[in-house]
């Protein structure tokens, strides 16, 4: 699994960096550690140890007992600056560390405090002069490794963020969210065998922990696996059953099958286990998802779905099909104009384009094209979303799938057979069984001749 931890960034760029402020395992004393309470000291070891293995309910609970222990805790702060979701208390804590006293840390820790005051004023130069600055006088900190290893990543610069994630397991073995983000970036870039072998690894090296069968099962579900993916999850499940990732990738997987009986059982399980707002969350997707398996269109309107999933990001690419399905035109184009407002946001933002929501934007596009009979425009815009986003982020991959194969579908319509059998070629050779749903996908993709409500 992979989630954002850095709240206050932008979305892609929480993607990429989403473990560059995790934490060094190893055995840490005072000394490297700004604190003269022993319970405070314990309490935030527990929470490092908790964040690395992904449990950050946990973590959170812990830094907030190493700062009740000790208020002065600065690392503890950073800590939990950057898990808490909520704006004030977040903003709080920022201003807090903007007070430390800095002569009184040790060099990392000014290093933390300094990297989350310029993540709160969103100076993304900053960042990234104090991470290379800190990694030039420190090459053999795990900190400032990860950090640069995952702004590696976020300029996709495969090959350089594989070399520092590898540099950062050679000085800290114990850091195993590195393995972890090695097999992303394999999978991203289509080295699905690579990956496999970085999940296992991880999943041999940390098997008490269920992220790494979280993240094994992530990958069986895109390569259509999906028995081995739902033993995967289970065992996730078994080890936490709060794990609520998998019980997504679950429903994925039922998704993917076209099995809407199998979210009932699933969700109950949500419900039992998971935040009540992750829950509702959970079961408004999955009754989307419902409504379009079984031809319920009408759904989201009648059981006023829509108003669970406010954002147009939330609502995702159902929701629009859906709305274009039962003629509902303005309401689609009401979300393709917000996303797209979104992704020139993120751009005004960091400069550059965002990949996700770029891809999301086009997509969108092209299935709004394709409901208007413009079938070789959609294909244009499939395929600009397609050479847009890796097999990571936005569903695991599973985002790119379904974009290869309404780009078949597109092209079928155009009257390019031979183009829609090579994109479904490219399917099949990733996920054999999706590819395999081809009719039941195309029967339900918009067009002139499936409109209406």
């Amino acid at each position: 699994m992979k989630r954002t931890l850095l709240g206050w960034t932008s979305a892609v760029a929480v993607a990429g960096l989403a473990v560059a402020a995790l934490v060094y395992m190893g055995a840490f004393d005072r000394r490297e550690w700004t604190t003269d309470s022993k319970p405070a000291l314990e309490a935030f070891q527990r929470g490092l140890d908790e964040r690395m293995r992904f449990y950050p309910q946990d973590a959170m609970a812990s830094f907030r007992r190493a700062l009740e222990a000790d208020p002065q805790f600065a690392a503890a702060r950073v800590q939990l600056v950057e898990l808490e979701r909520e704006a004030e208390t977040r903003q709080a804590h920022f201003d807090i560390l903007a007070t430390v006293d800095r002569r009184r840390l040790t060099e990392r820790e000014r290093f933390l405090v300094d990297l989350s005051l310029a993540w709160r004023d969103k100076d993304q130069v900053r960042v990234r002069h104090l991470a290379r600055q800190f990694v030039e006088r420190h090459p053999r900190d795990p900190w400032g490794l990860s950090m640069v290893a995952a702004q590696a990543w976020d300029d996709q610069d495969w090959s350089r963020a594989e070399q520092l994630f590898g540099r950062l397991l050679a000085v800290e073995p114990n850091w195993v969210l590195a393995r972890n983000n090695l097999g992303y970036l394999a999978m991203a870039q289509g080295r699905f065998a690579d990956a496999e072998q970085h999940f296992q690894t991880y999943a041999y090296v940390a098997p008490d922990q269920a992220n790494p069968h979280d993240s094994l099962g992530e990958l069986y579900v895109l390569l259509g696996r999906y028995d081995e993916a739902r033993a995967q999850l289970e065992q996730a499940l078994e080890i936490r059953p709060d794990f609520c990732a998998s019980y997504g990738n679950l429903i994925a997987i039922a998704m993917l099958e076209g099995r809407s009986e199998a979210f009932g059982p699933i969700l109950d399980r949500v419900d039992a286990h998971c935040e009540p707002a992750m829950a509702e969350r959970m079961r408004c997707q999955a009754r989307m998802i419902e409504a379009f398996l079984e031809r319920d269109y009408e759904a989201p309107w009648r059981e006023a779905i829509d108003r669970c999933l406010p954002g147009p990001r939330e609502r995702g690419v159902m929701f629009h099909r859906l709305a274009l399905l039962t003629g509902r035109d303005d309401v689609a184009r009401e979300q393709e104009e917000a996303v797209a407002a979104l992704a020139a946001k993120d751009y005004a933002t960091t400069g550059k384009r965002q990949e996700g929501a770029n891809a999301f934007e086009l997509h969108l596009r092209g299935v709004g094209q394709l409901a208007e009979g413009r079938n070789a425009e959609a294909a244009e815009s499939l395929r600009a979303a397609d050479r847009s986003v890796r097999f990571w982020g936005l569903g695991d991959g599973r985002f790119k799938l379904l974009n290869k194969m309404t780009l078949a579908i597109a092209l079928e319509r155009a009257g390019d057979a031979a183009g829609a059998a090579a994109a479904l070629a490219e399917v099949a050779q990733i996920n054999p069984e999706y590819a395999r749903r081809l009719p039941q996908i195309a029967e339900r993709t918009p067009g002139p001749a499936r409109r209406g409500r």
